[in-house]
């Protein structure tokens, strides 16, 4: 038997369905932000040194010839992510005490020295190959900015989420 009781909260949420579907299908939707929404730090698919080389205002052809010191290497970091991820994997599902886990954990330094190799054969390769002088220059006081920058934010937000005194 259909109640009063069981009809109305039925009949409001067809009434939201419906409202929400034809908001959906008369709105535009949105362009993407400007800069392409949060990277955490990190610009241009290059890592945290992004940030220092959109803050250099390299050249375009400084940017072009960024791209290619990273797209040469693209297929070895593509290789040590699916091993890493491969490897992540089956470390959650190995307990400890099995023989293949010290194996598996050698893998992981193994990975991890290599992409450490990787990049700093790129950042290598972009520093002494397509930075000029002054650029070089630059970076040691774009990181402090950022540093002290970062450290001021965080001070901001434990002043304002201080915890209470104890009573």
């Amino acid at each position: 038997m259909v109640t009063l009781r069981k009809l109305i909260p039925a009949l409001c949420i067809a009434a939201s369905l419906t409202a929400v579907g034809v908001y959906a299908a008369t709105t535009e939707p949105t362009a993407p932000a400007p800069g392409g929404g949060w990277h955490h730090g990190h610009h241009h698919g290059f890592g945290p040194m992004g940030f220092v080389l959109h803050n250099l205002n390299l050249t375009a052809d400084q940017k072009t010839r960024v791209k290619g010191v990273f797209s040469d290497e693209k297929s070895q970091f593509e290789a040590l992510r699916a091993s890493s991820m491969a490897n992540r994997e089956a470390l959650a599902k190995t307990p400890p005490t099995d023989p293949g886990y010290p194996a598996l954990i050698q893998t992981a330094q193994t990975n991890a020295a290599t992409r450490i190799k990787l990049e700093s054969e790129a950042w290598t390769a972009v520093y002494q190959n397509v930075l000029t002088k002054p650029q070089q220059e630059a970076i040691p006081g774009i990181v402090a900015a950022a540093q002290a920058s970062r450290q001021e934010r965080m001070e901001a937000w434990r002043s304002q989420h201080a915890a209470p005194a104890a009573p």
